[in-house]
């Protein structure tokens, strides 16, 4: 009898164990998802990432995320939180921009896995986030282990599919596949991935080691830009706009302001603003000042196009944070 009961016990925790322990990638690994289109170095224990993307045979992203990145100046706030740093190649010109993790984060995500985080929260994690508890299969392959998850999902076509699958190589962390439904743009799909595992050491300083050393003064920080509220939909006669920044601008030679003012575009005489411009600094950059612009002749659709000088706004596409009029 009480064989009987260990025996019993014994399998109800092999039960509970293996439907409660979740799969995981490995911490330090280097791999495809793709057949080598992209790389991907990942050092969780050193909290530091890399990705190669070829795009075409002339056009390839390398993009950098990492707790401390190399050659960020010491009193800025690169130098305090998560930097992801991005370059793209190509055979017209060379590109980079930067996004800091911080409490004015621009909420974009980058290359790098979404569930890492887009704020002051962001941590490189495990690449592949369960949305779901995962069940280990009893009916795994001889050569695999399969894990699926609890829910299932239907795509457009009709099929139903377990939400997540994620396949390893037998009695390892070495993942061979991922299944999962998604919601892509208007449609719900099934996507999948096949890994090509090159390394679950320690990603090697090699991949770091191109960061350019002056990255902090020659890319575009994708913090910086121009918000507006309400919209010009309607403007019969005049209206108010509230403008602010996002983010501070940059001190450079002691002075962290930003001027910005505003050209038309498709209807020169339609309309008319005040003030002609304004002025933000790292101290006011997210009050809100106004714009009051006041129609002059009825027009169609037209533009107020944003110019920006300083604050290390001088390499920030202002152009295409326009205002438009109706």
């Amino acid at each position: 009898m009480k064989l009987l009961f260990l025996c019993l016990f014994i399998f109800i925790f092999h039960q509970h164990f293996v439907q409660s322990t979740q799969p995981y990638f490995p911490e330090q690994v280097i791999f495809s998802p793709d057949n080598n289109k992209t790389i991907i170095a990942i050092d969780e224990i050193n909290q530091r990432a890399y990705l190669k993307l070829n795009i075409s045979n002339e056009d390839t992203d390398i993009a950098y995320v990492m707790q401390h990145i190399p050659y960020a100046k010491s009193d800025s706030p690169q130098a305090k939180h998560y930097v992801q740093l991005i370059l793209n190649e190509n055979n017209r010109n060379n590109l980079c921009s930067y996004l800091t993790y911080w409490e004015y984060s621009s909420n974009s995500f980058g290359l790098f896995p979404f569930h890492w985080g887009n704020d002051s929260l962001y941590r490189i994690k495990n690449y592949l986030n369960f949305n779901y508890p995962m069940i280990h299969s009893m009916n795994s392959s001889k050569n695999e282990d399969y894990w699926y998850s609890n829910e299932t999902c239907q795509i457009d076509t009709g099929e139903i599919y377990r939400c997540q699958e994620i396949y390893f190589h037998k009695n390892t962390n070495i993942p061979i596949r991922y299944l999962e439904v998604i919601h892509d743009d208007t449609q719900t799909i099934r996507r999948i991935e096949n890994y090509t595992i090159y390394s679950q050491e320690k990603p090697s300083d090699i991949y770091f080691e191109s960061i350019p050393k002056n990255w902090s003064e020659e890319c575009r920080d994708g913090d910086l830009g121009i918000s507006y509220d309400p919209s010009l939909k309607g403007l019969k006669e005049s209206k108010k706009v509230q403008v602010w920044l996002p983010a501070p601008p940059h001190q450079i030679n002691h002075n962290d302001s930003v001027m910005i003012y505003w050209k038309p575009f498709l209807c020169r005489n339609c309309f008319k603003w005040t003030p002609t411009q304004l002025v933000f600094n790292g101290t006011n950059f997210h009050k809100k000042q106004i714009l009051t612009l006041t129609r002059l002749e009825n027009s169609a659709e037209a533009l107020l196009i944003p110019v920006c000088t300083s604050g290390g706004y001088d390499d920030v596409p202002c152009y295409s944070m326009y205002l438009t009029i109706y």
